[in-house]
């Protein structure tokens, strides 16, 4: 028998179309709405600082990245694990991975926000960032630091929430955030000029809200309960080995965004890193909507995965795919066609413009497999299976980049730099199709032990 799932769902029994739309539109309005936070930071960044503060978010990412990894991987890999075990109706050890994820990730935040304020000062030397940028640089980190545990516990709600079948919630607490967000970089980026301090105060206030309002929902109007946790070393490592996919990706991501800024530093300048920051913060619409087909799928996979109910897995797994793959195509011709329109919003300097269009380019011909691979990635973190997540989330974030760095430019020169990403895609989806031909359900023997 099944357990009942409160919310507006039932994961094990409901149509599988019912389930994915039921999660993949709020889903998708979250992702979209944090993203338009981001890209309204940058618009104001860009506009108000300058390219030089563009440069500065794009140069600190990579840092922030590797220390956000630590902290996704326990967000996921606790609630994959509290999602098995509810599906095999183990209550009691699905609640604990609950408590157990939310007081290391206090634990956590609290060290990160140690490190970075401490470490600050270090980061533009390690990238020898000219004066001016490195003072933007320390401090974005300085001020948005303090908001790390607000940020890191909204995350790992937002995964409780959906998998107790309540995804509207996560829409309408990340919509406040973008709202207040959005209000505040007028007032203190806009209005007040108080630059890259103003925009990491924005960002980070803007999770306050959000943080208390998801709160109050998982106290009083969930089934997760608040507890004691009891830490078990073989169950806090099969949290972190679930969710070191995950760390993996942003580890990768965070060096591969690193060499990509010495290489910019190196054969086109700073204006190059301006432009590329330009093109990034234009790509997160698109990841926005491939992450939120990707993430509709999860809560869902993880139960059915621990009722046993394969079919209904495989099913969850094919729409995630050809939405993404649909989409995808949509957004590479909407790139094409509005690449130097949408860089213009962000930045003034024509030359910079036109760097940012052109490099969008590239990027849009791999956003046709950016998704199906996002999805593949996310999927085998969903079944428990982080190794066969892990190869494929390398092979895109970093294997791929990094070959694709080391032959292209002695080929095509300079586009061989942007024509990585579409190499990191194509190497992607060769591995994505052997690993579904191999593992189509990940490791079933470890999965399916009661």
């Amino acid at each position: 028998m099944n357990l009942p799932q409160k919310g507006h769902v039932d994961l094990g029994n409901d149509k599988i179309s019912k389930i994915f739309w039921h999660y993949a539109i709020p889903s998708i309005l979250a992702m979209l709405a944090q993203s338009t936070a981001g890209l309204v930071d940058s618009a104001f960044i860009g506009r108000y600082v300058g390219s030089k503060g563009l440069s500065a978010i794009t140069l600190i990412m990579p840092f922030v990245m590797l220390l956000a990894g630590i902290a996704i991987m326990v967000a996921i890999g606790g609630t994959t694990l509290a999602g098995i075990h509810k599906g095999k109706e183990e209550l009691e050890k699905s609640n604990n991975y609950f408590n157990v994820t939310i007081v290391l990730l206090s634990m956590i935040a609290v060290a990160a926000t140690i490190i970075l304020i401490g470490l600050s000062s270090k980061f533009p030397n390690l990238l020898g960032a000219e004066e001016k940028i490195a003072e933007y640089m320390i401090d974005y980190i300085r001020t948005l630091s303090l908001f790390l545990l607000p940020f890191i516990l909204t995350f790992a709600f937002s995964f409780f929430l959906k998998l107790d079948g309540k995804p509207v919630v996560v829409v309408l607490a990340v919509l406040i955030g973008t709202v207040i967000n959005i209000s505040l970089d007028y007032l203190l980026v806009g209005v007040l000029g108080w630059e890259m301090k103003g925009a990491a105060l924005a960002t980070g206030m803007s999770q306050l809200i959000p943080w208390l309002l998801m709160l109050y929902m998982i106290k009083y109007k969930s089934s997760w309960k608040f507890s004691v946790p009891i830490f078990r070393k073989k169950e806090i490592w099969s949290m972190l080995f679930n969710g070191s996919s995950e760390l993996l990706s942003m580890a990768a991501a965070s060096i591969a965004g690193f060499i990509y800024n010495v290489i910019i530093i190196k054969k086109i300048g700073m204006e190059g890193v301006a432009a590329y920051a330009v093109a990034l913060q234009i790509t997160t619409i698109s990841t926005s909507v491939f992450y939120g087909f990707a993430e509709a799928i999860q809560s869902a996979v993880s139960f059915n995965l621990g009722a046993h109910k394969l079919e209904r897995v495989k099913k969850l797994r094919s729409m995630s795919i050809y939405a993404n793959l649909a989409s995808g195509v949509v957004l590479c011709v909407a790139s094409l066609m509005l690449g130097e329109s949408m860089a213009s919003i962000f930045i003034k300097e024509k030359g910079t413009i036109q760097i940012a269009a052109y490099i969008l380019d590239f990027y849009a011909f791999a956003f046709i497999l950016s998704g199906v691979n996002i999805t593949l990635g996310t999927y085998y973190t969903a079944v428990n299976s982080p190794i066969l997540s892990a190869v494929i989330t390398a092979s895109r974030s970093l294997i791929g980049l990094i070959i694709g760095l080391i032959i292209l430019p002695l080929i095509f020169g300079n586009e061989g730099i942007w024509m990585a990403v579409i190499f990191a895609e194509v190497a992607t989806i060769i591995v994505g199709i052997v690993c579904m031909r191999k593992y189509p359900f990940g490791d079933l023997k470890e999965n399916l032990i009661d």
